[in-house]
């Protein structure tokens, strides 16, 4: 990032043509005394032209959503745990944007935050949790005691999970969130999720389509490492553990 720099009558520069449109817009967002004026940003495309031309057609979520059941009736595979861990999560979320807006922030919601915002996040913020339930497909019908082993390993697994977290998912996210936030791939991937600069719980999972893939290989050796080891693992650690993180993630990004 291009660090802004004082100049003369306590004006301050944002760099020359080459600065990145990640400091520009972190400047923009969160540091009045720093926030650059049009004439210094003119030179400059922000990434939010990267993106702010995209609307999701979301007229076909419900097929989406109900898609895996037709998969998994083909393939053989159960579709309870599949569809169980995702409801779970849609429900964790609602009811977690329902609480920050009675209880915590809604007046940011009437009056701060743009129209825009709530539409595009609207639209956008489940794309992530079905996209996972496409992902478990494959995993269930390949590595199928990754989901279905004896309940009795469901304490052992817990545990389990939670240090592979520790040690292999928190560097993962660290360097992958780092790598995002390299100007190139801030443009053509994590700009969409820094639109909202005014963060809501469901901001947490707002972002551009192919960087659900990303956090999808991020999270995935938090139960594919002890399941490598041990060989085995029960879908309810899964999907607890997705719900979990959805709601640490949420709290992140609420704003207060």
């Amino acid at each position: 990032m291009c660090a802004p720099t004082k100049k003369e009558g306590n004006a301050v520069s944002v760099g020359d043509a080459s600065s990145s449109s990640a400091s520009i817009l972190a400047n923009n967002a969160y540091n009045d005394r720093t926030r650059p004026s049009k004439d210094e940003t003119k030179h400059i495309k922000a990434v939010t032209s990267t993106h702010s031309d995209i609307h999701r057609n979301t007229s076909h979520d419900l097929l989406w959503f109900l898609g895996p059941a037709i998969i998994c009736y083909a393939l053989n595979t159960p579709i309870l745990p599949i569809f169980a861990i995702g409801i779970a999560r849609i429900i964790s979320t609602r009811l977690t944007l329902t609480l920050h807006y009675l209880f915590v922030d809604k007046d940011n919601y009437l009056n701060k935050i743009p129209a825009k915002q709530l539409q595009r996040e609207g639209n956008d913020y489940l794309v992530g949790t079905m996209l996972h339930m496409y992902a478990q497909i494959p995993l269930q019908v390949l590595f199928p005691s990754m989901f279905f082993s004896d309940p009795s390993v469901i304490g052992p697994s817990a545990i389990r999970t939670f240090w592979s977290h520790i040690f292999f998912v928190e560097p993962l996210y660290y360097a992958a969130h780092r790598w995002l936030h390299i100007p190139e791939n801030m443009k053509k991937m994590h700009g969409f999720h820094h639109l909202s600069i005014s963060t809501l719980p469901s901001t947490s999972l707002v972002q551009n389509f192919h960087e659900h893939f990303v956090y999808i290989a991020v999270f995935g050796p938090a139960f594919l490492a002890p399941f490598a080891y041990y060989r085995e693992m029960h879908w309810t650690i899964v999907g607890a553990y997705l719900v979990i993180f959805d709601l640490i993630n949420a709290y992140g990004h609420m704003n207060i």
